[in-house]
This record gives C-alpha cells, structure tokens and sequence, in this order.
C-alpha cells in the first residue's frame, strides 16, 4: 500500500506498529507520543493536504488514528440548488416591486424587471459563500455548498443572506482566520465592483417605484465611491442599490460576534479574550439603539442587530484543535484592516422610509 503520509512524519507523534484499510478509511494503530490535541495540531495539514481528515480512537484497548476522506456525499445538494433558485426568484420579484412598482399579481410577466437587481445581489452573496467555502476546503475541513434564504416582500432585498455550514474540526487558528475573512473580503469586493456598475448605469425614475419613498442611511465606503465614479444624474439604479446591500452585509458579518465573519476573526486573534469583545458587542448596540430611539432617532436596526447578534454570542465558538500557536503578523495587521472594513460599510440607520 503506498503511504498516505510518509510513515516517519506520523512516527514523531505517533508511533505506527499496523496500518489496515477499511474501504476509503485508513486505520494506523499505534502509540501516542503526545498528548491527542498535539497530535493532532501535528499531523492535520499533512492529511487535509491529501483530502483526507484525522480522528483519534481508542477501540479494544488500542489507539487508532483515523484518516477518513473529506467528502461531501452526505449533503443534499437539491436543496441547496432549489433554495439558490427561489432566492433569486425572490429578489426578483422584491426587485421588481420596489424599483418599478410591478404588481405581481396583475402583471406577473412583468417580474423580470427585476432581474438585474437579484443577479447583483446573487453574485454578492455568491462570492461571499463560495470564498469560505473554496478556504474552508483548502484548510481539510468540511463544508457545505452555500444555503441561500428566500424571503420575497418582507425583506426589503427579498432574501436573509446566504451561509455555508462547518462540519468537524477547525484545525488551527491560522484556518479559522483564513476561512473566516475570505468571504468578507470576496464580497466586499464583489458589492464594490456592482456598486460601481450601478453608479455607471441610468437610475430607475419610475413614479410608482417604493425606493423613492426610502432614505438609505449612506456608509463611508459607498459614499467615497459615489464621489470617484463620475455620477451624472441623481436617483440610484437597482445594480446600486444591490452593492449598498453587499456593504450593509459586510458590516454585519465582520461584527466580532460568536460564529460571525468578525467573531471568527476575533477568535483567530485573541483567543479566549473574544468571549468577553463577543459579549460586549450586542449591548453596545442595543444600547445605541435605545439612545437613538431616546433623540427622535430611528434606532430600530440597532436594537434588531443587538438581539441577533446576542443569539451569536450565547453560542460560543468552537476550540481550535491548535490553539495555542499564535497568528502571524500579517494576518493580525489583515484583521484589523477587517474590523476598519467593517466600520467603512457600516451605517447605524440603514433604511428610514
């Protein structure tokens, strides 16, 4: 059987007497030499290099590592195709709503119109999974392909985001880090390129469209790019509008929170501190919220995002199984470049009719 691994690599945490195959699954019995996490931390990316993960038993008296292939077999990839084409149906008709006041009811065949709207948004939101998702694979951990969230007419942009589910082990902090600023960074980039798209294109003026009745809350972010890119008339297109949603997105998920982009980040950074940024978090927003609310403010997204992001909090956030090597200086200085991302695309009143 040709190794998997070069036998004298495993040898220096795991001493290997038997190697048995049981199908794709690879069995080395032996003796530990370290403790299990360092063990582990060790031989990790020697593995998830080859697609291959690690788990360390005790069966009958005898330590076996693991070395099972990263698979996906048992995700239902239907789903996620349907849930992926009902959200771009609802952002289209959300779209067409609200751009071009298209009753979908009496002119359904109308609902097209807003087509440019969802695959701007789509491609936001795509880029944003698909980049953990591509990371997450590099690092050997499972991942799903991405959900997308269809929720036409109630959300303003007809769907709650999409995510990507992590299944096993985080390996390290460095994979933590990576896997979790990749989509903010993707993404972004994506809303900034739709936002420039947008600002090139003739805004939509029709009278029966809702988005003229609504004042967006404008980030720093998308308000230098409207001074850059050569604006000729007023009013915003719906490819615009979409790039504004990528920002909002951003900011949101590079909060330093629980499982969020940030709270990843956070994580990678700082270690077990985060528990304490996580909580914090959450109540500085709810109380800016009620603080706006107090002035004649509009502090309800405030206090929306404080309850969600409590929930976050509460769930903690999983151990590295090496967590005690530290992230390199470039990635610290790249996180914190992050969070500034964050406060760029941030905006406290978002939407105000």
């Amino acid at each position: 059987m040709n190794e998997l691994v070069n036998l004298d690599r495993i040898n220096i945490v795991f001493h290997v007497y038997e190697i048995q195959t049981s199908g794709p699954v690879i069995r080395y019995y032996g003796e530990p030499l370290v403790d299990s996490k360092t063990l582990l931390a060790s031989l990790w990316n020697d593995f998830a290099d080859r697609g291959y993960e690690l788990e360390l038993k005790r069966e009958h008296g005898e330590f076996v590592l693991l070395a099972i292939p990263v698979s996906n077999t048992d995700d239902k990839k239907h789903v996620n195709v349907i849930l992926a084409i009902a959200t771009a149906f609802a952002i289209t008709l959300t779209g067409a709503v609200l751009f071009y006041g298209v009753d979908p009811i009496t002119d359904p065949l109308l609902i097209y119109k807003g087509l440019p709207f969802a695959a701007a948004v789509m491609f936001v939101l795509g880029s944003h999974e698909l980049a953990h998702y591509y990371v997450a694979k590099r690092r050997g951990m499972k991942a799903s392909l991405p959900f997308f969230i269809p929720l036409p007419l109630i959300s303003p942009v007809g769907t709650l985001g999409a995510l990507i589910r992590l299944k096993g082990a985080i390996p390290d902090r460095k994979s933590l880090f990576d896997v979790g600023i990749a989509g903010p960074l993707v993404g972004l980039a994506a809303a900034i390129v739709v936002t420039i798209v947008g600002f090139l294109l003739p805004p939509v003026t029709t009278s029966a469209s809702q988005a003229q009745t609504i004042a967006l809350g404008t980030p720093l972010l998308f308000a230098l790019i409207e001074k850059v890119v050569p604006v000729t008339s007023t009013g915003t297109h719906p490819v615009a509008f979409a790039g504004w949603v990528g920002m909002l997105i951003t900011s949101l998920n590079l909060l330093p929170v629980g499982q969020l982009d940030g709270g990843h980040i956070a994580r990678a950074i700082t270690g077990e501190k985060t528990t304490y940024i996580s909580a914090a978090v959450p109540l500085v927003l709810m109380a800016t919220g009620v603080f706006y609310s107090l002035n004649g403010l509009n502090g309800d997204m405030l206090l929306f995002w404080g309850f969600f992001t409590l929930l976050f909090a509460t769930g903690g956030h999983p151990r590295p199984i090496n967590d005690t090597k530290k992230l390199d200086n470039l990635r610290i200085v790249l996180g914190i470049l992050a969070f500034g991302l964050c406060i760029a695309c941030f905006t406290p009143i978002p939407i105000q009719a």
